[in-house]
């Protein structure tokens, strides 16, 4: 089972990377007009602390808390800090040798972390009346 989450969450870092090469930079900060609506930038800052935090956990075998390493939200900087993020997760994640119940329990919450903020980005998008990538899975 664990091979089959690294799997699938090396496909939802790819799926990022798409996101965020086909996004115009003025899809990053606009808003749908409901109540506690985030930006895709907010999202995706979320995404990329998240990778980063989760890779500490891996590493150390416990939480660390969450940081983020972002301090701009420009759709370069996301291109950067969502690449880089991912391959510090991946890196974190191969870099464990001995897997322990824990490990398991931050690799199952970093994958559903991913794929949460994947729902609320393509009902976002959707409700901006933008398309997705074709690599997102459930769009």
């Amino acid at each position: 089972m664990r091979e089959t989450i690294i799997a699938n969450l090396q496909k939802r870092i790819r799926s990022y990377a798409d996101l965020i090469a086909a996004l115009d930079p003025g899809n990053l900060s606009a808003k749908v007009d409901i109540p506690k609506d985030k930006s895709v930038a907010e999202h995706l800052w979320c995404v990329v602390g998240a990778r980063e935090s989760y890779a500490k956990a891996l590493a150390s075998g416990g939480w660390q808390g969450f940081t983020c390493s972002m301090s701009s939200y420009e759709r370069e900087d996301f291109e950067q800090c969502l690449a880089s993020s991912g391959q510090a997760l991946l890196a974190a994640i191969r870099e464990v040798s001995d897997w322990s119940p824990v490990h398991d329990q931050l690799l199952a919450a970093v994958a559903e972390h991913e794929v949460m903020h994947e729902g609320q980005i393509i009902r976002h998008m959707y409700g901006l009346g933008r398309e997705l990538p074709g690599s997102w899975r459930w769009a």
